[in-house]
């Protein structure tokens, strides 16, 4: 029984050591010159970096000149003059650079935004997403795959397009269900009204209204103004 005991206890003993710290504050210079200096730490509160910082989980207000990194999970705040590094967001990241791994519910804002899955907002220069069940509102869009909208001059989804691509000089959805409005709209296949100047799809279920509209695949495949696919 008392060796029972002894197992249990240094069991215990060993969990604790190897549980991830809590802090309430951290100040960063470069990792690991950082306090806390370990890169597993939790930091429930505000973290302060001058050229790098880097942790396990935030929650709260980070603020950095140079860089801070969040190997899981970032809830809060991120504010930083270069570049913003998360696995995973709930809540909003301001910088030249913000780089969300995996899911991104809140915002990013920046010159140039990357998330593995949007459930929210993209706003920058150029934002770039696997997958977008939100709104990218960028010079330059890029998804995957798109299930909410895209506004911007160039707007691409790869693949799939379900909602909207907005005020752009070019749309692009390899297959688009929804709605296109710009100067130039391209589609391999569409389902939904293109609207703009140079309308463009090889398969068209749906309504073209331009100046000039092709369905490359019908027997009359040009026609001025508007345009029928079925």
């Amino acid at each position: 029984m008392k060796k029972l005991v002894m197992a249990f206890a240094i069991l215990c003993s060993a969990s604790a050591l190897c549980a991830e710290p809590d802090y309430y504050a951290a100040l960063c210079a470069w990792a690991p010159g950082q306090i806390p200096s370990s890169s597993s730490s939790v930091i429930w509160g505000i973290r302060g970096t001058l050229f790098y910082g880097d942790c396990m989980r935030m929650n709260g207000l980070d603020l950095a000149i140079g860089a801070n990194r969040t190997r899981e999970r970032f809830d809060g705040l991120g504010i930083a003059l270069v570049y913003n590094h998360a696995n995973s967001l709930a809540g909003v990241e301001l910088g030249f650079a913000n780089v969300v791994e995996r899911e991104s519910y809140g915002l990013q804002a920046g010159v140039w935004n990357y998330a593995g899955e949007v459930y929210g907002e993209q706003w920058g220069v150029v934002t770039v997403t696997d997958y977008c069940a939100g709104l990218q509102d960028g010079l330059f869009n890029w998804a995957d795959d798109l299930a909410g909208a895209q506004s911007g001059i160039i707007n691409i989804a790869y693949n799939e397009m379900f909602g909207a691509q907005l005020d752009a000089v070019w749309n692009h959805a390899n297959a688009g269900f929804g709605f296109q409005w710009g100067i130039i709209n391209t589609a391999d296949y569409f389902a939904g009204f293109q609207c703009g100047f140079l309308n463009w799809a090889n398969d068209l279920d749906g309504l073209q209204l331009g100046f000039i509209n092709v369905i490359a695949n019908q027997s009359i495949f040009v026609f001025p103004f508007l345009n029928l696919g079925f």
